[in-house]
């Protein structure tokens, strides 16, 4: 019997955090850095200089407003890596001088709705019957993760989100990984937009099912903008879907769903999330 091309959803929070994005330059700093104002300032100097250069063009009242963020942010970056047993650092990225809440009006978007995921077909029954699954499983190490794409100011978490598992799966499915386009699904999904955000569900049980999604390179790139939809003609082969399931909010639901394919989430945008850094390796 064939399989069917399943990808899990799983919707954990109300917020939900950008793409991942390719690794970013961080600023170094020490705890002498932030003992003064004086030398706070000269941090924040260096950092505008290595690593946001576009905020050397503010006014005099912005840059004050944006250096009172990031003495927030540096502080918190600082004691937050003095913390023992943590799996993952911190960093004075990109995002450093902005408040939380900036980050998250700019860069998050994802709209979870519970009556629509309630309503879903559930993965419970093929789940039971899935068996034991590995200890850790890294699909990345399998073929079936593209590289990171960067969001940008646009709140397209949502298609980001969406085409990475409808890649994942394709992966599995076929043998062949490839890149599709966050792009057309931003034009014309209908799913969400770059304003006011959006929802991957009707993109994982509608769009991808019945129109499908076409390779990254068949349709325009991703410009981090809302535009007129603009199918190929004539069409392109796309990757369509055969289906989607809700995964249950349960850790051995989910460790089961992702050992199957890569699974779609929605995660809550915290500071931590805004100022990461890397991974702590413990091996």
């Amino acid at each position: 019997m064939k399989k069917a091309l399943v990808v899990g959803v799983l919707a954990v929070l109300m917020a939900t955090a950008m793409a991942a994005s390719a690794p970013q330059p961080h600023v170094p700093f020490t705890d002498e850095d932030l003992e003064s104002e004086e030398s706070m300032w000269s941090l924040y100097q260096r950092w505008r200089g290595a690593v946001h250069t576009s905020s050397l063009d503010m006014d005099v009242a912005e840059t004050e407003s944006r250096f009172e963020a990031f003495k927030a942010n540096a502080r918190y970056v600082s004691e937050f890596n003095k913390k023992e047993g943590m799996t993952y650092k911190l960093g004075l990225n990109k995002f450093a001088d902005m408040t939380l809440e900036e980050f998250v009006a700019k860069y998050t978007g994802t709209k979870v709705d519970a009556a629509a995921m309630a309503r879903a077909p559930q993965a419970e029954e093929e789940l039971e019957l899935a068996g034991d699954v590995a200890a850790s499983w890294d699909w990345r190490q399998h073929g079936a993760v593209t590289p990171a794409r960067e969001q940008g100011t646009c709140e397209s978490c949502w298609a980001f989100s969406a085409v990475g598992a409808v890649e994942g799966a394709n992966a599995i499915a076929t043998g062949k990984l490839v890149t599709l386009s966050e792009q057309q699904v931003l034009d014309c999904s209908g799913a969400g937009d770059c304003i006011g955000g959006g929802s991957y569900f009707p993109v994982l049980h509608g769009y991808a099912v019945k129109q499908g999604i076409s390779p990254a390179g068949s349709y325009p790139p991703y410009e981090a903008k809302d535009r007129a939809c603009r199918r190929n003609t004539p069409a392109v082969p796309v990757v369509k879907m055969d289906g989607a399931v809700d995964v249950t909010a349960s850790e051995a639901a989910l460790k089961r769903s992702v050992y199957r394919a890569p699974v779609a989430v929605s995660i809550e945008a915290t500071q931590s999330l805004q100022l990461y850094k890397e991974v702590i390796n413990r091996i």
